[in-house]
């Protein structure tokens, strides 16, 4: 057995106790898949002895029951074997998939009966299973004389297939470690084909490329790059593209690429090259080569905070310019990936899940929203990945925030002891007690703004919840009271410690402008980046201007007679152009974008965002809109015609985030949208735009 295989076994021999899966994957840092394959390596070895094997007693964990006799018996057996003589089924049937895809001789089975020493109908057992796991990719296995195993199916679902088995099978490989020692045998199979010494030069070149920092999307990375090159060896080769662009992106992945080419001294043609740039670009954050990529993922990271703030009550957008900017980057790449079927194995899903549920819950309810984009399901993988982008923020909100919780205390020993316990239940728990009263005295509660009641009466009352305890909280009180308290999590109050210094950033700003000086986007990040490093609290959300704050009357354009999508376009521009928000050549970049990607800047019903990447010619932030005279075609079947286009110029990826927000109330209210439509005066229409934030003012 595996090093780690004995140890696990040793702590089920020496374990007075049942033993849990999470005991055992935080103990080895293993995931629980990894561990049930482990324990059931074990059991195999148990029962070729003859041996109670380890079993599952409910709610409790795992526990192997022992005589003192047969833990005598085992000792000297696991302290000699290091290793098992033979593969067990999920190792044959990894070396199988391999030995097809990657090996550089034909592969023939019953040179594998011979290796593996198995009986022929063990392997028919194995060849089913490799089957039916290589089927769900729609790859069939055929046996060809001469030539062996072939795997029948496209070149790009088979590279697809490689790199999910070897994810799905190896839940955090280390390729750079010199060291065999600490290896699975699922490694060794692999380095087997997959030479350890090739996987180092791709780490190498990728450190000095792109990136020389460890992180999961690094080892994803190359390990992809390394799958493609071992099928290129193979001279398995995918003879066109339909990424032909991939050729002129001149970016990291594109330098890397070029960088390990040669330093591998291999030239592959110009299809391969294209398809590997592009795979990579679906697995690293932040590659969005094209506007459609830019709106999906700003849209659905708005979208998304505001769903996650609203399920959790955890208030991000106190963080929100920091977490949008890092989740719209990895919902690029996300979209790319699940669009391609390519998604990411995440090693730490189990401890995602455990510690942030309540976030990862709420984004897997939002999933759908993202998956009618990419029009293939997220995986668990990804929901968790996902998670990491919100648990991040919530680190940083818990420096500034504290929850208490608002209670009343019943207490019928007098007013000394009732303010003894609630001045515990403040030191102990940060309750603060709103008032002392006695069981007389509740009709008082309904007017007092508390959420819990504890009491040292028994009594009943039925609008909140109720704890009975001693007046003097003792050891033995405490888990309860904490029990209590996480049984209504949902009714505890927010309080911000940090002190507001908004005002103060704006007279910044004001004394820069009044001295001659330009806020840049570089100045504003400088500053902000200021005031944190010197722990001065901002209001990110009251910085970022309001669509009422950029959108101007002259911006606002009435019942535009135009005869196609592309005149509107123009027309919805022309304020834009004016006052040199933009250049001509954004207008341009907007239109190529909709002809070469289709009508996605119909974001809802009768309604268009016209938009292109902040680098295709914008100066300065702005939007505009226009109304058409006669709704505008545009090709999108769900939401044509478009009666009303707004053209966003945006300088980055935050300024704009309350106007984007704006759009999406926008989405949402077709009838709203109707109405804007058929104004006629642009204060008509600046009134029914604005009346919902009219509204909130006036409160």
């Amino acid at each position: 057995m595996k090093d780690r295989t004995i140890q696990i076994l040793k702590r089920f021999i020496w374990s007075d106790y049942p033993v849990t899966l999470d005991e055992l994957s935080e103990d080895f840092r293993i995931s629980h898949r990894t561990i049930r394959n482990e324990i059931k390596e074990i059991n195999e070895f148990l029962a070729n002895q003859k041996l109670p094997e380890i079993k599952t007693i409910r709610k409790r964990g795992m526990f192997l029951a022992l005589q003192l006799k047969e833990r005598t018996k085992l000792e000297p057996l696991i302290d000699e074997k290091n290793e098992f003589d033979y593969l067990n089924r999920e190792e044959r049937i990894f070396d199988l998939i391999l030995a097809f895809s990657l090996s550089e001789q034909p592969i023939f089975l019953y040179q594998k009966e011979s290796e593996y020493q198995i009986s022929k109908s063990t392997m028919d057992e194995d060849m089913r299973r490799v089957r039916t796991i290589l089927l769900r990719y729609g790859i069939e296995v055929l046996s060809m004389p001469k030539q062996g195993i072939v795997l029948k199916g496209s070149e790009r679902t088979i590279r697809t297939m490689i790199y999910d088995v070897i994810n799905q099978a190896i839940d955090n490989l280390q390729f750079i470690d010199e060291s065999e020692m600490g290896l699975t045998t699922l490694e060794k199979q692999l380095f087997r084909y997959m030479p350890k010494n090739i996987l180092k030069k791709i780490d190498q070149v990728y450190h000095q490329s792109i990136s020389p920092r460890e992180d999961i999307y690094r080892n994803h990375s190359v390990m992809f790059t390394a799958v493609w090159l071992s099928r290129y060896f193979r001279q398995e080769l995918i003879v066109t593209s339909s990424w032909e662009i991939a050729d002129s992106v001149q970016n990291k992945i594109r330098s890397f690429i070029d960088q390990l080419c040669r330093t591998l001294a291999v030239r592959p043609p110009t299809a391969e090259i294209n398809y590997i740039v592009f795979m990579l670009e679906t697995i690293q954050t932040g590659s969005m080569s094209t506007s459609v990529e830019w709106v999906q993922a700003q849209l659905l990271s708005i979208q998304l905070i505001q769903s996650v703030e609203q399920a959790t009550k955890i208030p991000f957008s106190k963080k929100e310019e920091s977490l949008h900017e890092g989740l719209y980057r990895h919902m690029a790449g996300l979209i790319n990936r699940v669009k391609s079927e390519i998604q990411l194995l995440n090693p730490l899903k189990e401890n995602i899940k455990r510690y942030y549920a309540s976030i990862y819950l709420a984004i897997k309810k939002f999933a759908p929203t993202i998956e009618a984009i990419t029009k293939n399901e997220l995986s668990d993988d990804e929901i968790a990945f996902l998670t990491i982008h919100f648990s991040t923020s919530v680190s940083a909100i818990n420096q500034e925030l504290k929850y208490t919780y608002k209670a009343v205390v019943i207490c019928n020993h007098g007013i000394a002891t009732g303010k003894l316990l609630a001045e515990n239940l403040k030191e102990l728990f940060n309750i603060e007690v709103v008032a002392v009263l006695s069981s007389g005295e509740m009709e008082l509660i309904s007017k007092l703004d508390v959420d819990l009641i504890f009491s040292t009466v028994n009594l009943t009352y039925q609008e909140l919840p109720i704890l009975v305890l001693d007046p003097i909280i003792k050891e033995e009180s405490r888990q309860n009271i904490q029990e209590f308290l996480e049984r209504n999590k949902q009714v505890q109050r927010l309080i911000n410690n940090g002190k507001d210094s908004t005002d103060l950033f704006y007279e910044v700003l004001d004394l820069i402008k009044t001295s001659g000086g330009i806020v840049s986007s570089e100045i504003y990040q400088s500053l902000e980046e200021a005031f944190d490093k010197n722990n001065l609290k901002i209001n990110k959300k009251e910085l970022q201007p309001m669509l009422r704050d950029v959108l101007k009357q002259s911006d606002i354009l009435l019942l535009e007679k135009c005869p196609d999508w592309e005149c509107a376009i123009q027309s919805v521009a022309r304020p834009l152009l004016k006052d040199k928000s933009i250049e001509e050549s954004y207008v341009k970049a907007m239109i190529a974008s909709v002809k070469e990607f289709g009508p996605y800047i119909v974001i809802g019903k009768h309604l268009a965002l016209a938009h292109a990447r902040p680098d295709d010619g914008v100066n300065k932030l702005g939007i505009s809109v226009a109304t058409m005279a006669e709704p505008v075609v545009f090709g999108n079947e769900e939401n044509d015609p478009v009666s009303i286009i707004f053209c966003l110029a945006a300088v980055d990826s935050f300024s704009h985030l309350n106007i984007m927000k704006s759009l999406i109330e926008l989405i949402n209210d077709e009838t709203k949208i109707n109405r804007l439509a058929q104004c006629t005066t642009v204060t008509e229409f600046e009134t029914i735009l604005y009346e919902e934030s009219m509204k909130e003012t006036q409160k």
